[in-house]
This record gives structure tokens, C-alpha cells and sequence, in this order.
């Protein structure tokens, strides 16, 4: 790792506000690959910020959970078809990265799965970096709560199922929400919301502080930062991509950002070129 001191670090550690790269640094990086999930790592260890990796998880045929947001592997590969009929040996032959780069690298062309990006946080943690997770167990899937009884076995496996952890809960299923309490109770769990109505004044559920909205329903109802904070919750929105939104959601006061580009919500808050 690379030991550095920069105004990002400084800003960060006093100002508080969380930053999530968004699938990885996947603005610049084929999303959820390992070139994407290790380039935010590196920029992490670059400016010395804390960064958290966010991540989507699903089921492959042969019972493997991999970084994937769609149920299918249409959008972001050169292959057709839902992916619970794809085994992890066959995913390990499809191309993740053309769709994005031409000619795309190894790294840029490989799925990750679950086990190897928590090995990837591990080894980054182990060399100093500030680096944690927000986990995102995808619904509907046709293997229902399966997923969040699979996540809570790894996790636990790894000793990160504790108040400590390294690792956050995040879902738009109030089901998994649930499930998540009851099986990893100690782990911090974000509520995400793309309508604002499932949470109106900003209440959350039980044991939950911390509400993921879509930016652009923000610029609908800013006053509900406000709601939300006067709940004792926090607010972090998604996806954050533009100076202008970092700016609004600035000056709306919230509490994170989830973002394809953390570079350029770093560089707006501090005014200045990061990493």
C-alpha cells in the first residue's frame, strides 16, 4: 500500500460523511468485475480515504454466490440467459468486460464472486487500507431468503458477523430486511428505496438506521433528508454520479454518497484533483 496524506483523507475523517463505490470503480471499469472492485481499492489506498465496495449478490446453478445486479447476464456480458442456469466454471468463459472497453483485460472480463471480493477486502485491510462493504442481497430471486441465510454462513465463517465488522447489510426487500436482523442481529443494515413513499416522514424499521434513496427522488423531496434526520436516521443516496448531485446532496446535509465515480464526488466536496 501506498502511505499517503492527502486533504481527501483529512476531509473524510472529519467530516464523517461515508463514501460507497458503487459495483466498484465502476464508472471507469466494467461493473462488478475484479478490475472494477480492485481500481477502487487502489484509490482508496491512494488518497488513504475510507471506502466502502458495494456489491449485488446472486446464486449460480451450482449454489456459488457472484457480484452480479441482474438476473440475468444478458446486459453486461457476451452471453444470453437467466444466471441461476449458469455454473461458476462456465461464468469463468464469459466475457464481463466488452460491452464497456474494447479489448478488455482479464480482470476486466472476470465475474467475481462474493468469497473472492471478501478475500480482496481482507488482504486490502490486512496491508492498512480502510476498506469495508455494503452487501447488497438481491429480491426477487427465485431462491428467496436462501441468499441472506448463505451471506450470513460467510460472513460468520469469517468472524465479520459481528458489531466490528467490516461489512453492511443493504436490500430493497423489507422481508430480507428482517431475515438479515434475525440471522446477523449486530450488523449496521440499510434500507434502500427508489419511492420515497415507502418511508414517508423518514420512520425506518425496527433496528434500521439508515435509508438508501434514489438521488433523483431526492431532487422530487429534498425536505426528506430533514424528516429522516430528525428520526435519527441516516441518509445515503444513490446513484451519485454528477457534480451537480454531489453538490445538492451536500447541501441537503446527507450523511453518505454510493457512486460509479468516488473520484468525482471526492473531488467536489474538497475542491480539489484526489488520487
Amino acid at each position: 500500500m501506498r502511505s499517503v496524506s492527502t486533504p481527501a483523507a483529512t476531509f473524510l475523517d472529519e467530516s464523517g460523511l461515508q463514501l460507497f463505490a458503487h459495483r466498484g470503480f465502476s464508472g471507469r471499469y466494467p461493473e462488478s468485475t475484479h478490475a472494477s472492485y480492485a481500481e477502487a481499492i487502489d484509490y482508496a489506498e491512494r488518497t488513504g480515504i475510507e471506502l466502502g465496495l458495494e456489491c449485488d449478490v446472486h446464486f449460480t446453478a451450482d449454489d456459488h454466490l457472484v457480484c452480479l445486479h441482474d438476473l440475468t447476464v444478458d446486459r453486461t456480458s457476451d452471453a444470453t440467459g437467466p444466471l441461476l442456469d449458469w455454473t461458476l466454471a462456465d461464468l469463468r468463459t464469459v466475457d464481463f468486460g466488452s460491452w464497456f472497453t474494447a479489448d478488455p483485460t482479464p480482470q476486466e472480463r472476470a465475474v467475481t464472486t462474493l468469497v473472492e471480493l471478501l478475500d480482496m477486502i481482507k488482504d486490502a485491510r490486512d496491508r492498512g487500507a480502510r476498506i469495508n462493504l455494503n452487501l447488497e442481497t438481491k429480491h426477487p430471486t427465485p431462491r428467496g431468503l436462501d441468499i441472506e441465510e448463505r451471506v450470513a454462513e460467510l460472513l460468520t465463517e469469517r468472524g465479520w458477523h459481528t458489531a466490528d465488522s467490516p461489512v453492511r447489510m443493504i436490500t430493497f426487500d423489507p422481508e430480507a430486511l428482517i431475515k438479515i436482523g434475525e440471522l446477523l442481529p449486530e450488523l449496521r443494515r440499510t434500507f434502500l428505496v427508489s419511492d420515497l413513499s415507502r418511508v414517508p416522514d423518514g420512520e425506518l424499521p425496527d433496528g434500521v438506521r439508515i435509508v438508501g434513496p434514489d438521488v433523483t427522488r431526492l431532487r422530487e423531496d429534498p425536505g426528506f433528508v430533514e424528516r429522516a434526520h430528525r428520526r435519527g436516521n441516516e441518509v445515503h443516496p444513490w446513484i451519485v454520479n454528477t457534480v451537480e448531485d454531489v453538490q445538492f446532496c451536500r447541501d441537503l446535509g446527507v450523511d453518505g454518497y454510493t457512486s460509479d465515480f468516488p473520484d468525482v464526488v471526492m473531488e467536489t466536496l474538497t475542491g480539489a484533483p484526489v488520487g
